[in-house]
C-alpha cells in the first residue's frame, strides 16, 4: 500500500477566518498505514485516551464498518455507542442524547454525525476511514474544538489508500498557506474589507 511520506506524522496547527477553513486551534495528524494496521492503531489511541470526561468520535465511511468496529470494541471491553443511518431516527436521537450527556465517551459513527452534532466535550476525532471529500473532512474536523470546549482537541486521520494522499496534500497545503480548502471558499464567506 502506501509508504510513509514526509511530515505526514507531524501535528500541524491551522488557522481560520471562516466556516470553510479548518479550525485554527485543532491539531491535524495524518497517519499512513496499511489497512490491517488501522485497528491496532485505533485501540492504542483509545488506550492512551483523552483526558477524563472528554469524548471521542470515530468516523467510518459505511454503516457496516461502524457495526463491525463496534463488535471489535465490545470484544476489547471498550464502552461505546454506534450511530449510523440504518438506525431509526428515534434510536439515533437517543444515542446522540446519551453521548451528549457524557454517559458514554466513545461514539463510532458515519458522516451522519458530522453535521449538526453539537457537543463541546469532543476532544478527539478519529477518521478511521479517510473521508471521500474535502467537505466531509471539514465537517468531521468541525466536531472537535467547538465553542465551550475545555481543550483544543485533535483530528487523527488514518491514510491507507493512494487516492487519499491527494486530499491529504490539499489539506496540508491549506494549513501551510493558512487558506481555505480548495473549492470550498466562496465570495460570500470572505471577510469584508476594512472601511467597507
Amino acid at each position: 500500500m502506501l509508504e510513509k511520506f514526509t511530515d505526514v506524522g507531524q501535528f500541524v496547527t491551522l488557522t481560520t477566518h471562516n466556516l470553510h477553513r479548518l479550525p485554527p486551534h485543532v491539531q491535524q495528524k495524518f497517519v499512513c498505514l496499511k489497512g490491517q494496521d488501522k485497528l491496532p492503531e485505533l485501540l492504542q489511541l483509545l488506550k492512551e485516551g483523552p483526558a477524563s470526561g472528554r469524548a471521542v468520535l470515530i468516523f467510518c465511511n459505511s454503516a457496516s464498518t461502524v457495526n463491525w468496529l463496534g463488535y471489535v470494541l465490545d470484544d476489547h471491553k471498550i464502552k461505546h455507542l454506534r450511530l449510523q443511518g440504518q438506525m431509526s431516527a428515534a434510536a439515533r436521537a437517543g444515542i446522540f442524547a446519551s453521548f451528549q450527556k457524557g454517559d458514554v465517551s466513545v461514539l463510532v459513527c458515519t458522516d451522519l454525525a458530522s453535521r449538526g452534532l453539537d457537543t463541546s466535550s469532543v476532544q478527539l476525532v478519529v477518521n478511521y476511514d479517510f473521508p471521500n471529500t474535502l467537505q466531509d473532512y471539514l465537517h468531521r474536523a468541525g466536531r472537535v474544538g467547538r465553542v465551550g470546549s475545555k481543550g483544543p482537541g485533535a483530528v487523527v486521520s488514518f491514510v491507507t489508500h493512494r487516492w487519499d494522499v491527494d486530499l491529504v496534500r490539499k489539506i496540508e497545503t491549506a494549513a501551510r498557506k493558512r487558506s481555505g480548502l480548495p473549492g470550498m471558499d466562496s465570495s460570500i464567506n470572505k471577510p469584508t474589507p476594512k472601511g467597507g
